[in-house]
C-alpha cells in the first residue's frame, strides 16, 4: 500500500493532467456537437478496423483445422472413385471394336530404362497378358504380367521396347522407342531422310502389332533432324500422356466376336 501511495505521489503531476484532458474532452464532446460527431466517426472507424483484423487472424488461426477437413473429405472421395473404378465392368467400344475397362496406376514409371508399372485390376478384373493400356484416351503401354488383383505394365518409356506408329493420320508407318533418359522425350527409329516430319505433327498408333487399336494418340513431334549424306532423320517426340502424374488407365481388348485375332495367326501347315 505504501508503494502504491509513493507511485502516486511520484506521478501525480501526470495523473492530473490525465484527468483534467479527459474531464476537458468530456464537456467539449457534451456541448459540442461538431466534435462529438467527430469523435464518433473516429473511433467508430478504428473500432471496425480493429474488428476486422481481429476477423482475418480468427480465420487464420482456423485455416489449419478447414485444410484437415477438406483433406480428409477429399481422401474420403478418392476412395470412393476408387472403389467405384475398381468395380467397374468391362464397357464395348464399338466405334474401335474394342472391350474398354477402367483401372487404376499404383506405380508409374520411375525413369529407370528398363521401368515397369503396377496397376490394378488384375486376373480378378479380366485383365490378360497383351492387352493395350491407355491414359485419357492416348497410348500409354501394354499388360506384361497379371497376378490375381495387380498386372504388371510395360509403358511406352522402357528402352528396350519399340512400337508400331504413324506420323500423322494415314502417314508413314516408323518405329518409336525411348532412348532411356527423359520420360517427356521419345525418338521416332529409322526414319528415311524423304520422309516429311514437322514439328507439331501428331504420331498415332498403327495397330500392326494388335496391342493398341490404329489412330490412337502417342505423342507430337517436338524437332526433326537432318544429317547430311545420311539415309535417316533423327526426329523428337513429346509423349501424349504425362506418365509421371498418371493415375487413371483404360484396359482395352478385342471383342470377342472379333475376327483380327484369329485372322492374325499364322495358317495351319
Amino acid at each position: 500500500m505504501r508503494n502504491l501511495w509513493l507511485l502516486l505521489q511520484r506521478n501525480a503531476f501526470a495523473l492530473a493532467f490525465i484527468a483534467l484532458m479527459a474531464v476537458s474532452l468530456s464537456v467539449l464532446m457534451r456541448h459540442n456537437g461538431a466534435v462529438r460527431s467527430s469523435w464518433f466517426i473516429r473511433t467508430g472507424g478504428l473500432n471496425a478496423s480493429v474488428e476486422q483484423q481481429r476477423l482475418q487472424w480468427r480465420s487464420y488461426l482456423h485455416l489449419a483445422e478447414e485444410n484437415i477437413a477438406l483433406a480428409e473429405e477429399n481422401a474420403a472421395l478418392r476412395a470412393q472413385l476408387l472403389s467405384m473404378e475398381m468395380n467397374a465392368e468391362w464397357q464395348p467400344d464399338s466405334l474401335r471394336g474394342w472391350d474398354v475397362r477402367r483401372g487404376m496406376l499404383i506405380k508409374g514409371p520411375d525413369g529407370h530404362p528398363h521401368t515397369q508399372c503396377l496397376a490394378a485390376p488384375g486376373g480378378d478384373g479380366g485383365i490378360e497378358v497383351g492387352m493395350g493400356v491407355l491414359s485419357g484416351g492416348m497410348a500409354f503401354g501394354t499388360v506384361e504380367e497379371v497376378g490375381e488383383a495387380h498386372c504388371r505394365i510395360l509403358p511406352l518409356v522402357h528402352a528396350a521396347t519399340y512400337w508400331s506408329c504413324r506420323i500423322r493420320r494415314g502417314g508413314p508407318v516408323v518405329s518409336i522407342g525411348w532412348n532411356g533418359m527423359s520420360v517427356d522425350r521419345m525418338e521416332l527409329v529409322d526414319v528415311p531422310r524423304y520422309v516429311e516430319a514437322n514439328p507439331g505433327d501428331s504420331i498415332f498408333t498403327s495397330g500392326y502389332d494388335l496391342r493398341l487399336p490404329a489412330d490412337v494418340l502417342m505423342g507430337t513431334v517436338l524437332d526433326s533432324r537432318r544429317t547430311s549424306g545420311a539415309d535417316f532423320i533423327s526426329v523428337s517426340v513429346r509423349p501424349a500422356v504425362d506418365f509421371l502424374s498418371v493415375r487413371h488407365l483404360e484396359f482395352i481388348q478385342a471383342l470377342p466376336d472379333s475376327e483380327r485375332i484369329e485372322m492374325a495367326q499364322p495358317p495351319a501347315p
